[in-house]
């Protein structure tokens, strides 16, 4: 971070407190308006206090200032938890500036002095905070698209820590402004109990609310509430017909009963759909039996989703006894079919010899066609396969080229070993700060590696500016994850301190405790 922008953006925000008082902490958009009066040039932090503030950051200040101010608080603490409440939503760099910049201007004494410029620059970036900071920006002014994007990542982790709540949030903004893939998002999430407590009522006033846009799956769904029922929320079959013959849907369309009659006249796609509500548990009482009887009936009629489906159950031994053999033959009849993911699944059988002879060779073929067909799970594979040397001759620059692609699609294993190659110029350049922003997004998808690769460049300042906090919370996620080396680092940032990190002995002990570490020997 720089000194002399984080001056700047203190000096903005001394002048909006003093001339509106601390309370316009609280209310983002007045604050945002003023600041851009005092300091014009200063758009992009503009539109980060708009984001923090969004999510009550300047509450939190305004009912911590009388307590650091005296003393019976730590402001370090504060800003360290102020800053790790909006990471999430800004990078790491702009997060510091702005909750170093409110506390400078309350007068609040921070136990470090600011960081050394960083040779991170925001002009330009393509990272994933970028995005999801104006997403924010965009969904908090109403724009309902920007609204379902941001709860759609949310729901799947795309770029950002998975959270269903937050998903379940963003979803009911747009979709109470009329939005019809909110309602019917949001709708699902009640259904199933995602985000939000299962509410059988809420849902159905919510795919009534799409089904009424036209939206076929919320028509479906409408009257499967009405003709299932659930807990505090009774059948009603008078309203299932209603809307039965409203939208010219059969009123057991949706439902397992439905689903049966198909299933039991032969349709493929009934009897795999059904198959996988006994595999979940959803909308049937879970029985993996009879999910395996159905998704069988489907694979044998070639539907390759029901093949690749049975093949799993083989290989984990989920409702049949585990047959590595029969897995085998069922993935490479669903790969024969076009399932990417049996493709990629027969070749890992192949990399580890499991139900069919080892043959490194053959893996790294089938990884390589499902790679080639888009598949990002197979793409990182393959890559390991180059870097390897496993069944093809070893090529780090090649397999960097597959990782990047896989990073591209999401695949948090791709981007930590983009990442990787990234920071130690392995098969590419180095570049320490695309190494960084690759590391952040696997570690948002609680890729372990990641997460303690990510604590290291806090400690030595690797493509960011040294800050043990955020080093610690990194090395912590890692070891809650299991891994001992990044337990021990924790421990070890607690006994020393460092940068933007208090030494705290208390919080040392009980790491090591936790771990089964001795700390004295750390």
């Amino acid at each position: 971070m720089d000194n002399k922008l984080l001056n700047e953006t203190t000096d903005a925000v001394k002048k909006v407190i003093d001339h509106f008082g601390i309370d316009i902490l609280s209310d983002h958009k007045k604050f945002c308006s003023a600041f851009s009066d005092f300091a014009p040039k200063l758009s992009k932090e503009n539109k980060a206090f708009f984001v923090a503030l969004s999510e009550d950051i300047g509450v939190m200040f305004i009912r911590e200032n009388e307590a650091v101010l005296s003393g019976s608080k730590s402001a370090d603490e504060t800003v360290q938890r102020a800053a790790a409440e909006i990471s999430e939503y800004l990078n790491a760099e702009k997060a510091e500036l702005v909750t170093q910049s409110i506390a400078a201007s309350l007068g609040w004494k921070l136990r470090s002095s600011a960081p050394e410029a960083s040779s991170v620059s925001s002009a330009g970036s393509s990272s994933s905070n970028s995005l999801i900071e104006d997403l924010f920006r965009r969904a908090q002014g109403g724009d309902n698209d920007a609204c379902f994007n941001l709860a759609e990542r949310f729901f799947y982790g795309r770029g950002i820590k998975q959270d269903y709540a937050k998903a379940v949030k963003w979803y009911a903004l747009s979709a109470d402004r009329g939005d019809c893939s909110s309602q019917k998002k949001l709708a699902d999430c009640y259904y199933l109990g995602q985000g939000a407590d299962r509410n059988i009522r809420m849902a159905a006033k919510y795919y009534e609310l799409a089904a009424e846009q036209g939206d076929y799956d919320s028509q479906k769904a409408l009257i499967r509430c009405y003709t299932v029922g659930g807990t505090g929320f009774p059948v009603n079959r008078a309203k299932a017909k209603h809307f039965s013959e409203r939208y010219g849907i059969s009123a057991s369309a949706g439902t397992s009963d439905g689903l049966l009659k198909s299933a039991q006249n032969g349709d493929a796609e009934a009897q795999f759909k059904l198959g996988n509500m006994y595999l979940r548990g959803v909308g049937v009482e879970q029985d993996s039996e009879k999910a395996i009887y159905w998704l069988k009936l489907a694979a044998q009629q070639g539907n390759s989703a029901a093949q690749y489906n049975v093949a799993c159950c083989y290989l984990s031994g989920i409702g049949v006894p585990q047959d590595k053999i029969t897995a085998v033959m069922m993935f490479n009849e669903a790969a024969k079919n076009g399932d990417l993911d049996a493709l990629n699944n027969l070749a890992g059988c192949c990399m580890r010899g499991e139900g069919t002879a080892k043959d490194q060779g053959l893996a790294a073929k089938y990884y390589k066609q499902a790679a080639e067909q888009s598949h990002a799970k197979a793409q990182y594979n393959y890559g390991e396969c180059l870097f390897n040397g496993y069944g093809v001759p070893k090529d780090q620059e090649e397999a960097v080229k597959w990782f990047k692609q896989a990073a591209e699609q999401g695949d948090p294993d791709g981007q930590y070993s983009y990442g990787w190659c990234l920071l130690n110029g392995t098969g590419a350049p180095q570049d320490p700060v695309t190494a960084k922003e690759m590391l952040e997004l696997a570690a948002e998808q609680h890729h372990t590696a990641a997460e303690k690769e990510l604590g290291y460049c806090y400690t030595n300042g690797t493509g960011t500016f040294k800050n043990f906090a955020i080093a610690a919370k990194y090395f912590g996620k890692a070891a809650a994850d299991g891994d001992m080396e990044a337990a021990e680092v924790l421990v070890a940032c607690y006994k020393y301190g460092g940068e933007y990190l208090a030494a705290n002995e208390a919080k040392a002990h009980r790491y090591a405790e936790q771990y089964g570490l001795d700390y004295y020997e750390i």
